[in-house]
Order: C-alpha cells, then sequence, then structure tokens
C-alpha cells in the first residue's frame, strides 16, 4: 500500500468530498498524488469522441494517481463516488522521497506491478459471459484458503467486475442454493471448484 511506502516522511493533506465532487481534471497540471482513506471515487477519461469511459475505481486504501508521478497532466478525471476522505502528497515531494530511498521506490514498482496483474486479471473476468462463472472466477482469484472477506460492499464488488448490484444478488443466491458458496457475514465461503 502506498502509504505503508513513504510512511510518514511526506507532508500530506486530508480533504473532504461530496459525491460527484471533481478531485482532478484530465489534463490540468500534476501536484498532488493522492490515496483514498474512506469511500470512493473514479477515474474517468474522455476519449476522442468525447465519451466517458470509467478506468478504474479505487476504494479505501488505495493510491490512485501514482501513473501521473511521471507525468505533467493528469491522464483523467477524478470524480468522487461517493462522500470520501482523501490524502494529498506533493508530486515533488513524493517523487524526491522515492529518488532518496531506493527500498520504497522497489516496493513502489512492486505494488504497481501487482496492480497491472490485478487489472489483466480483472479484464479476464469481465470478459467471462455468464454472471455465476464471473462472479466464481473472482472469487477464486481474491479467496485466501478458500473464504473471500469483504474489503469493500458487495455494490462495489459487483460494479468492480461489470455486474448490476441486482445481478450479482440473484447470482449469490444461486451459487449458495447450488452448494457452491456458503454467504457469512463478513466472507463468502467457496465449497466447490469452477
Amino acid at each position: 500500500m502506498f502509504l505503508d511506502i513513504i510512511g510518514s516522511d511526506i507532508q500530506r493533506k486530508n480533504l473532504t468530498f461530496k459525491k460527484g465532487d471533481k478531485v482532478f481534471s484530465q489534463n490540468s497540471a500534476i501536484d498532488q498524488i493522492y490515496c483514498v482513506v474512506s469511500g470512493r471515487v473514479k477515474l474517468i477519461r474522455e476519449n476522442i469522441e468525447g465519451r466517458s469511459i470509467v478506468v478504474h475505481v479505487a476504494y479505501a486504501g488505495e493510491s490512485f494517481s501514482e501513473a501521473s508521478l511521471f507525468s505533467d497532466e493528469y491522464h483523467c478525471h477524478c470524480m468522487a463516488d461517493s462522500s470520501c476522505e482523501l490524502l494529498s502528497f506533493p508530486k515533488d515531494s513524493v517523487l524526491k522521497f522515492l529518488y532518496q530511498n531506493p527500498d520504497a521506490m522497489m516496493a513502489l514498482i512492486k505494488n504497481l506491478t501487482g496492480q497491472v496483474r490485478d487489472l489483466r486479471l480483472l479484464g479476464e473476468i469481465k470478459s467471462i459471459y455468464s454472471a455465476k462463472s464471473r462472479i466464481m472466477a473472482f472469487l477464486h482469484s481474491k479467496a485466501n484458503k478458500s473464504l473471500f472477506y469483504y474489503s469493500y460492499s458487495l455494490i462495489d464488488l459487483a460494479h468492480n467486475i461489470g455486474l448490476t448490484h441486482e445481478t450479482l444478488y440473484r447470482n449469490l443466491t444461486a451459487l449458495e442454493n447450488d452448494g457452491k458458496i456458503i454467504k457469512h457475514d463478513d466472507c463468502i465461503e467457496l465449497v466447490s471448484v469452477i
């Protein structure tokens, strides 16, 4: 996690946003790197046809603007997707810290390569047509010893894998009725393989 990597050595600001507030705009000058404390934000890119495309959703505990460390402009808009609290760090201070701390730089690279792998896997999971199979593939990819602990809401999980929350709830119930999962208050237990 970004906060673990940079520790408390870099000046930071606490910021709060309401749902729909803009954090930054595509093509605006980059001066801050951000981390979500609570809530969630969407990164939205305007394509050449002028359409808005959600390219990423960041949840509590995640940083979301490291791709801007070596750019002059943000490559997308950032909007609060719920009431949220963010931490912001001056880009120049983050870069200076990373250059002076090779272990931190390597930890950030390791973190970012993990994000790339996760995004590629998520793209593969989203390409699965069957909602049940998509859900099971996601749960298997994230489960630890056949338990998937909720790190965000089921509504956020549905959005993350490209389903409506109604479709997710209906299919979780069907998977439970089929004996493939057991829903608990804090996790989903996988009973069978895909």
